[in-house]
């Protein structure tokens, strides 16, 4: 059985680790969210294969006349709609224009969530595969 010191327990070899408490406070937070629409979303995607071919189109001809609706919104390989994952920290970052920096009375918190959020997925799922 190990023994216990005041620092926390002690292995076989006889050393501790009196800091995992510490250390576990400087670990990053993962969290994951649900996004909720309570607003229309326009899609605008640019798809440089659709631009190219509707250029090369030939002059008055169905497919310059027509727009692909599918190029324009983000898909994912289940073909579930998607913002990027950019937007979604975007959205975050510029609402935290709203909040106080705690180390300064002066500044909002915008500067300290640009740096602190990092997506970790670059398409960010609205679990609908066709939209209304």
């Amino acid at each position: 059985m190990p023994r216990m010191t005041q620092a926390g327990p002690v292995g076989t070899n006889g050393i501790g680790n009196g800091a995992e408490e510490t250390i576990n406070f400087s670990l990053p937070y993962t969290v994951e969210v649900t996004i909720e629409g309570v607003a229309d979303l326009l899609f605008h995607r640019w798809d440089c294969d659709a631009v190219e071919s509707k250029a090369k189109a030939a002059k008055n001809s169905a497919a310059k006349k027509t727009d692909n609706l599918e190029s324009y919104v983000y898909k994912n390989d289940d073909g579930d709609i998607c913002l990027p994952g950019e937007y979604v920290r975007q959205a975050i970052v510029n609402a935290a224009r709203y909040r106080q920096d705690p180390r300064s009375p002066r500044k909002s918190a915008m500067d300290l969530y640009k740096a602190a959020i990092v997506p970790l997925t670059a398409l960010a799922s609205l679990g609908v595969q066709t939209w209304e």
